[in-house]
């Protein structure tokens, strides 16, 4: 594999996106030290700038809650400032585009943040946990966590009244998520893989191997976003308490039988 240097990537809009989407982690995570946390993080490298790539980029992922975008840029404009202050003033607070100016330094890249979105952290929202679904979900999630103590299971979770958990398995920007929906009536474990689409093509290579498994799995990609997931349902109503036990238990084992099977293809 040719390995691009910092000045090729500033001769090449071609090299300069390849580049910028190799390096851009530890320059986002150095900026965003002292801001709230959001599910996703969408890097726009453009060697040069232009207004409608941005808005093209913004637009495809519009719906999507808790998003920061990092323009990366090789050229500073005067326009640049005052089209992303207007943008990030009409964004919502969960969103925010921070634009970043990459420069040849000796040998290396250097990178400055020019423009950043004032964020406001919202104060935390009072979840009223006093619902019946919200209570469903507390109270299978503590059926869960007895026994996932009980069966010494890694799949451990902290009870809480929510529809979702996660379990970390030892791979960056992959875990497992542990579902319950009391409106669909299913409890469901997937495969959560953030901001990289080649771990999800890789592991499709060997679909017909993890399938044999694990069952017949739910593929999920889409276009324009860089998040994915592969799951699986076992259909029940967590309502019903008579057989909440041995659900958990299946639900746990998935879990298991999931981080055995792709974390060898991982």
């Amino acid at each position: 594999m040719t390995v691009i240097t910092a000045e090729e990537a500033l001769k090449s809009r071609e090299k300069f996106t390849n580049y910028i989407g190799k390096n851009a982690e530890p320059v986002i995570e150095e900026i965003l030290k002292d801001y709230p946390h959001r599910v996703l993080h969408i890097v726009l490298p453009q060697l040069t700038p232009s207004s409608d790539f941005l808005l093209e980029e913004l637009a495809k992922y519009s719906s999507i809650q808790k998003t920061y975008f990092f323009w990366f840029v090789a050229n500073e404009k005067d326009w640049i400032f005052q089209a992303v202050r207007a943008l990030n003033d009409g964004l919502k607070d969960n969103c925010g585009v921070f634009v970043i100016k990459a420069f040849l330094n000796g040998d290396e890249m250097g990178y400055e943040c020019l423009l950043k979105p004032q964020i406001q952290e919202k104060k935390q929202r009072v979840v009223n946990t006093n619902t019946p679904a919200k209570q469903l979900q507390l109270e299978y999630w503590q059926a869960y966590f007895e026994k996932c103590d009980e069966l010494q299971s890694e799949m451990q979770i902290n009870p809480a009244p929510r529809h979702y958990q996660y379990i970390g398995i030892g791979k960056k920007g992959v875990q497992i998520m542990q579902t319950v929906s009391t409106v669909d009536k299913y409890i469901a474990t997937e495969l959560s893989i953030n901001n990289d689409k080649s771990i999800f093509h890789k592991l499709e290579e060997h679909k017909e191997q993890i399938e044999k498994a694990l069952g017949t799995l739910e593929w999920y990609i889409k276009d324009g976003v860089d998040s994915c997931k592969i799951r699986q349902k076992i259909y029940f109503d967590i309502s019903m308490t008579e057989i909440r036990d041995a659900k958990v238990e299946e639900h746990i084992k998935l879990a298991e039988n999931f981080k055995k099977v792709f974390s060898k293809y991982l």
